[in-house]
């Protein structure tokens, strides 16, 4: 009974497309959206200068050039309105994908610890049907409400060396844990009829990885940087009871920028992730695919206002999500602008990148989000 129960909640996310409740979401699939890790500096270039960034948490090279103590913690809600055949539904889902805190130790070395969302599965759909009831038989309408509140996330320790700026180089080591709390309501119009139940139930996740990055700049202009993570046993369970196992989706990128235009930082970036890997763990219907994540930025010094230069930034990015709909994969383009400032005395400093997300999986649903991210640095 209780594997039907999850079976059942995890088709919640596919079913509504056809069965006419315009409240799920097509980049909450399966076990959810993958928020990728990067700091908001990063998203308003398209995630191009994410393997450069050592505030964002792609790979571990990038922490060598932090350059003083840091704690950084990022807010990025999400504002997104689904459209099916049958209707339109609009949904607001907030998130701290990213929190990182880096201590440099000596000449060389920097140490690096953070917790940044690997799969978002937080969700609440309702839908009303037709139900035959109770001797003699009665037709009552039933309002199903399935409401999942969730993630996995990544919890990194990471060390990075460098002797000088040209090269950089360092190693991770991630724990992945989360879980899904589930609930499935069912709501009769009649209380003295009928009496409404609930289902609840926790699923649980843990697994291990380990990640290499390394950066080299060749020349002050130009800049590559590629970077990996093997993925180790991901295990989901109930309470006490094992339900499933799955590894963890290996990745790999690699980077470029190039600073030949002074004041301009022009970024791209190419990463590849198996998430195929983890089919065994996702919904019966619901297929993993493997993806590319593709995009490229450019950032800019832009103008002083109040004795502080302002950083612009703007940028595009293309990917495949995780899981699909109905047999089908589900793209995302991303079109993103942002900026940078410091506050006080350069102790600190604000990002700011706002996404305009558009996700299809070539079936009559669509789906637009605004994610807007901001990003605060800290330096004691």
């Amino acid at each position: 009974m209780r594997k039907s129960f999850f079976a059942a909640i995890g088709l919640v996310t596919i079913s509504f497309a056809s069965r006419g409740g315009a409240q799920g979401a097509l980049s909450l699939q399966g076990l959810g959206y993958p928020a990728g890790g990067l700091s908001a500096r990063a998203e308003g270039t398209g995630g191009g200068v994410a393997d450069f960034d050592a505030l964002s948490a792609t790979t571990p090279a990038a922490l060598a050039g932090v350059g003083s103590p840091a704690l950084f913690v990022q807010y990025s809600p999400e504002f997104r309105r689904v459209t099916t055949a049958s209707g339109t539904a609009t949904t607001t889902t907030a998130r701290f994908p990213l929190i990182m805190g880096v201590l440099p130790m000596g000449q060389s070395w920097t140490l690096g610890l953070s917790s940044s969302t690997f799969l978002d599965r937080s969700s609440e759909t309702t839908l009303d049907r037709l139900q035959v009831v109770g001797a003699p038989t009665d037709t009552v309408t039933v309002t199903e409400q399935n409401k999942v509140l969730g993630a996995i996330d990544d919890f990194r320790l990471a060390l990075a060396w460098s002797a000088s700026p040209g090269f950089r180089i360092g190693v991770g080591g991630h724990a992945f844990a989360g879980s899904n709390r589930i609930t499935l309501t069912q709501l009769f119009p009649d209380s003295a009829k009928f009496i409404s139940s609930a289902q609840a139930g926790r699923i649980s996740y843990a697994g291990f990885a380990a990640s290499l990055g390394i950066e080299y700049h060749p020349s002050r202009v130009i800049g590559f940087a590629i970077s990996g993570r093997k993925g180790g046993d991901l295990r989901a369970q109930s309470g006490d009871t094992a339900i499933g196992k799955a590894r963890l989706p290996d990745h790999y990128s690699g980077s470029v920028t190039f600073e030949g235009i002074p004041g301009v930082i022009v970024s791209a970036r190419a990463a590849h992730d198996n998430w195929s890997s983890l089919s065994s763990l996702s919904s019966s219907g619901v297929q993993a695919f493997d993806s590319w994540d593709i995009g490229a930025g450019v950032e800019a010094t832009g103008p002083r206002i109040m004795q502080r230069i302002i950083t612009v930034r703007a940028g595009a990015r293309f990917r495949t999500l995780p899981f699909g709909l109905n047999g089908e994969k589900v793209s995302e383009r991303t079109f993103a602008a942002g900026f940078g400032a410091p506050l006080t005395r350069e102790r600190a400093s604000l990002d700011v990148a706002i996404q305009r997300a558009a996700r299809s999986a070539g079936s009559d649903v669509k789906e637009r989000g605004f994610i807007l991210s901001i990003g605060l640095r800290v330096s004691p």
